[in-house]
């Protein structure tokens, strides 16, 4: 028989302890991939057109805190690139669907101190920024209706890092629509 010996009781185990809502300066841990989404890899699979088909730019962050707690926990964002047929499409607000695609995308390339002009964004590795924690009820997986953190990517918009935290006054610099 194989024994192993903690060193506390198995009663003691702690929960998670989730990141308190607000501004959170993040570090980019990889450069950004441009990567299938689900409903292209679907269509891929039965052969059936799916308008909904097409990529996202995939971006894997790490939250750099000063507390250990928080520091290094990782967040996947995947932002979807604007597809030709978005052109022609309106969101809930009357914005082109492209357009408000690529401000999402702009807008976080900017607030991490990226490339932004004309035609195209550049994002290096290791770029910092400012994005918004939410805590919230977990709607997938393994962590099905438990608390979980997430980065609010359609509301608060993203910061430069420095340009406040606690959602104090908006600046020039902020990245938010």
């Amino acid at each position: 028989m194989a024994e192993l010996e903690f060193g506390k009781d198995v009663d003691d185990i702690e929960e998670p302890v989730l990141i308190p809502e607000g501004w959170k300066v993040f570090e980019l841990m990889d450069e950004p991939k441009t990567e299938k989404n689900n409903a292209m890899k679907e269509q891929e699979r039965s052969g059936e057109e799916n308008p909904d088909a097409g990529f996202n730019w995939s971006l894997r962050l790490a939250t750099t805190d000063g507390e250990a707690m928080y520091n290094g926990r990782t967040f996947f964002l995947r932002f979807p690139i604007p597809k030709e047929a978005d052109k022609d499409a309106y969101d809930s607000r009357g914005k082109k669907i492209y357009d408000a695609k690529m401000e999402r995308i702009t807008g976080f390339v900017s607030a991490f101190g990226g490339y932004v002009a004309g035609r195209r964004v550049e994002l290096l590795k290791g770029a910092k920024g400012m994005c918004y924690v939410l805590q919230q009820i977990s709607k997938f997986g393994a962590s099905l209706g438990q608390p979980e953190n997430q980065i609010d990517i359609f509301n608060q918009g993203f910061k430069k890092v420095g340009s406040g935290e606690g959602g104090g006054e908006a600046s020039e610099d902020d990245a938010s629509f």
